[in-house]
């Protein structure tokens, strides 16, 4: 937090006091995140009008449950810590907000292991990676392994729902469980499950560019996109490149 302080009252002695006024730093945040998700909404609505004009997908009156999988492996530290990962995921909210069945971003976080998170929504979006993240004690830490948190996933969204799932999973790095990854993708293509993984960051992501034609597959049901800087990405761009090819699986899987 910063301190301002009272104008001092010149009509009275030196001696007079002035009090200091604290003002909380989270009020600037919370103004600053409120701008952050209002022109990341108008993107996603320009978006959306582009892609019924240009290309006559329309995904206008689309439902689908929405979800993020966001690594936590220490080399995601300086991320966490600098707020990039809560601007990403505030960016990443009109998705849900737009698509979601419940009108709820569901949060995931892993390394070598998972956790489901509280879903985000316009009620606790604001400083969310520090209080449900850091301070929590499930900061960034361990290893990169890509498949508990998909098997996680599919067991959740395997459940007979009438919507498909949308999740957009980012990692900064190569995971070390390519094998168990391959089998869960195959396995997850026999569901109504879509994976649009980003790499975030400056690795070649070669795994990654090799899942996106992992043969063996029921449908092609992940994508691959590489991110060096979210920020230099504005918001309509950063849903196009999110949203390329999501719409080709729906007609794959006959899903309106």
């Amino acid at each position: 937090m910063f301190f301002g302080f009272k104008k001092k009252n010149n009509s009275s002695s030196s001696t007079s006091n002035s009090t200091p006024v604290k003002t909380e730093t989270t009020t600037s945040t919370n103004s600053s995140a409120k701008v952050v998700l209002s022109k990341a909404e108008d993107g996603l609505e320009r978006h959306i009008v582009r892609l019924k004009k240009e290309k006559n997908i329309d995904l206008s009156s689309h439902r689908a449950r929405v979800f993020v999988v966001m690594d936590r492996s220490g080399s995601m530290t300086s991320l966490y810590q600098s707020g990039e990962i809560q601007n990403v995921l505030t960016r990443l909210l009109p998705l849900a907000l737009k698509f979601d069945n419940n009108g709820e971003l569901e949060v995931y976080v892993f390394n070598t292991s998972c956790i489901q998170m509280p879903s985000m929504n316009l009620s606790n979006y604001e400083s969310y990676v520090k209080r449900e993240i850091m301070n929590k004690g499930y900061g960034p830490s361990g290893g990169t392994s890509y498949s508990p948190v998909i098997e996680k996933t599919m067991s959740i969204y395997d459940d007979g729902s009438s919507y498909p799932a949308f999740g957009i999973f980012i990692t900064d790095g190569e995971n070390d469980d390519a094998y168990a990854t391959d089998r869960a993708i195959r396995n997850s293509s026999k569901l109504k499950i879509f994976y649009q993984f980003v790499g975030i960051g400056y690795e070649n992501f070669r795994y990654l560019q090799k899942l996106d034609d992992l043969d063996g597959r029921d449908v092609d049901n992940t994508a691959f996109i590489k991110v060096s800087d979210f920020a230099r990405l504005d918001d309509e761009q950063l849903y196009a490149k999110l949203l390329e090819q999501y719409p080709q699986w729906l007609r794959a899987m006959h899903i309106n």
